[in-house]
């Protein structure tokens, strides 16, 4: 090997372990959420608690549009810019979205073929709620075995937080005591329904809060 090979070996294992010391003890997030609002809030409430810095669990709306398709395109866009993450989770609604399938598809072409800065494979998971993120927030009250409108899911939901609306702050603390159930309806829906006819009612919420939940700064 040449002397200015092993030189720019050198070099890339100098600046790999310069990168590594500063990676946090645990996997770094990127959370591209459709709304603008409710999702960003809420999980950057829990973010905020755990006291992990913005870098490491980044929380930010789709600047490419809210059709679930365009959400994950900007999720990879955005995921492309630094690398820095080992876990990229693309958060949208059913609703009535056209390309609602299509970025379940999408994401899922994508989990483990796109690299981080480390070289290792990434996990791309899309959130997907049927009919909207509210169903998360409904099922830390109480069951739900059938499909709902959203507006009938969203009245439904104000009989348990009165006034809500998608710019409530607050909704994670306020939620936190009932989160095992909310975590136990989440199963029971996912041994019922999948996400994919987007008529059942369904969440990946659970899986996202129970990761962000185990981290520590």
């Amino acid at each position: 090997m040449s002397k200015n090979r092993r030189q720019g070996h050198a070099r890339e294992r100098r600046i790999l372990s310069r990168r590594q010391a500063r990676r946090p003890p645990y996997p770094r997030i990127l959370i591209v959420c459709e709304g603008r609002k409710t999702e960003p809030l809420y999980f950057d409430d829990i973010r905020k608690q755990n006291r992990i810095p913005s870098a490491h669990v980044s929380v930010i709306p789709s600047g490419s549009g809210t059709e679930p398709r365009q959400v994950v395109e900007f999720a990879i866009a955005e995921f492309e810019k630094s690398r820095a993450f080992e876990w990229v989770f693309p958060v949208f609604d059913r609703d009535s979205h056209r390309t609602y399938g299509a970025a379940l598809q999408h994401a899922r072409n994508n989990d483990r073929q796109l690299r981080n800065d480390e070289g290792v494979a990434v996990r791309f998971v899309a959130v997907p709620s049927v009919p909207c993120f509210e169903l998360w927030i409904l099922i830390h009250f109480m069951e739900v075995h059938h499909g709902y409108p959203r507006a009938e899911l969203i009245r439904t939901l104000k009989q348990h937080i009165p006034g809500y609306t998608k710019s409530t702050e607050g909704i994670y603390a306020l939620t936190e005591p009932h989160l095992d159930i909310a975590v136990r309806n989440a199963e029971q829906l996912r041994k019922r329904f999948t996400p994919d006819n987007g008529e059942d009612p369904y969440t990946g919420v659970d899986f996202l809060v129970s990761l962000l939940r185990t981290l520590r700064d």
